[in-house]
């Protein structure tokens, strides 16, 4: 099994602890390259820019159709280290109507940042910011699994109709929520959310087991991923490779 859960680990044992701690999922899609550009533009801005602007100008900066992208960014990250409310609104507001592809994510980003910083100010608890490549709702974290045939033969049509009852009824044995499950001929994909105190790999290895008992066909050697979707080339490598 490959798992990028394992980073997790800590954050769900401090959690299980009863330590208190608000969680920040970032809810879109934002590759992870794009969510480091942000922060270390972010960070920079920190170190050595003035926060103390006039917030209404700023405002009025992210507003306009006539700005230009690199203005937009630097005011979007202005607005979100400001720990102001009023800021915050306006990148709210900004993000609900975002119809700029090359600015959605970096709105997101802001957005998010502004939400943190003024929680931070307002509550003791520590801010835990979680980030991953395919997103979340609320304390669940979005997740990819690929699972293929043992045997690389089609599964039958029992045993499609026993992964489809399995799968979700384990998802939701844990509070989750199946949000797309492809079954093809000798493979299948699922995308789900859970919430992050619970071990995804060890919930998928029941629902594998369940299966299993029934014949063996569902191969041990699965992938989960919180960072991307495997794209038609990525499977037929999978596909290519036997079980040892």
């Amino acid at each position: 099994m490959k798992i990028e859960d394992h980073v997790f680990k800590e954050l769900r044992d401090s959690l299980a602890a009863g330590k208190e701690s608000n969680l920040h999922v970032l809810e879109i899609n934002v590759p992870i390259d794009k969510q480091l550009e942000y922060f270390r533009y972010a960070d920079g801005m920190r170190n050595h820019c003035d926060v103390d602007e006039d917030i209404d100008e700023h405002i009025d900066i992210i507003n306009s159709p006539n700005t230009n992208k690199e203005d937009m960014k630097f005011s979007m990250v202005i607005l979100a280290i400001s720990g102001d409310v009023k800021a915050f609104r306006a990148l709210e507001d900004y993000n609900k109507n975002c119809n700029n592809s090359l600015l959605k994510d970096w709105a997101a980003m802001s957005l998010l940042q502004a939400k943190i910083i003024l929680e931070s100010e307002l509550s003791d608890n520590k801010q835990i910011f979680i980030s991953t490549g395919l997103g979340g709702e609320g304390r669940r974290i979005r997740f990819f699994a690929f699972f293929k045939s043992s045997t690389l033969e089609p599964f039958s049509d029992y045993q499609r109709k026993l992964i489809e009852k399995e799968m979700s009824f384990y998802i939701n044995k844990y509070d989750g929520i199946l949000e797309e499950q492809k079954i093809e001929d000798n493979y299948f994909t699922m995308l789900f959310l859970l919430d992050i105190i619970y071990n995804v790999g060890c919930l998928l290895s029941q629902a594998v087991e369940e299966c299993n008992q029934f014949g063996d066909f569902i191969s041990n050697n699965f992938i989960i991923s919180n960072v991307k979707l495997l794209d038609e080339k990525d499977i037929a490598k999978e596909l290519e490779k036997l079980d040892e």
